[in-house]
């Protein structure tokens, strides 16, 4: 009864949260800040990963879209496969920015993740970055991932990895036979 009750006050919370997220700047964005830690405790609504997802842009102050990065993954745990896919589409693309702190956070977010696809971004995240740290808490955040997945869900990942890693040189062994195979002809 009171889980049905708090759905039904899931609105006005969100409506109460945007209006904080767009009247109350203040320093260092603390009471913004909150708001968007507020929203991802609402982890079953797709309006306020919408909402969460609007402060990780760019030109949004850096400590705001900081805590909204880092919050995507504690928002993700309830989503629908959609919602989550476009999380990690958001994740993904975040990574792809050099600055040291905007990196930390995509891995924090990731590192709280349910979902395979975490993983594959981290080790991309890890193997890109030229940041030693970055690369180090990407790696643990990949053993965090993992357990929470549970071990035959870490297993069957890393099977999927090994296999497509496989993919690339049975095609050059397949290559290699044709070649040789017209060679001796």
């Amino acid at each position: 009864m009171v889980s049905g009750n708090l759905k039904n006050k899931q609105p006005e919370t969100i409506s109460l949260l945007k209006t904080i997220l767009e009247q109350r700047q203040g320093w260092n964005e603390v009471v913004r800040g909150g708001a968007i830690a507020g929203l991802s405790k609402l982890t079953t609504s797709a309006d306020a990963v919408d909402l969460i997802m609007e402060y990780t842009k760019v030109g949004i102050p850096q400590a705001l879209r900081l805590t909204s990065i880092l919050c995507l993954g504690t928002i993700s745990t309830g989503q629908t496969p959609e919602k989550l896919g476009e999380i990690l589409e958001q994740l993904e693309a975040i990574a792809g920015e050099s600055f040291f702190l905007t990196q930390v956070a995509v891995v924090g977010a990731l590192g709280q993740m349910q979902t395979p696809q975490a993983i594959t971004i981290l080790n991309e995240l890890a193997a890109q970055t030229p940041d030693g740290r970055v690369r180090r808490r990407a790696e643990e955040a990949v053993s965090k991932v993992q357990k929470n997945l549970g071990a035959d869900k870490a297993v069957n990942e890393l099977r999927q990895e090994v296999d497509k890693l496989k993919q690339p040189d049975q095609d050059l062994l397949s290559r290699l036979a044709k070649l040789e195979t017209v060679n001796n002809n």
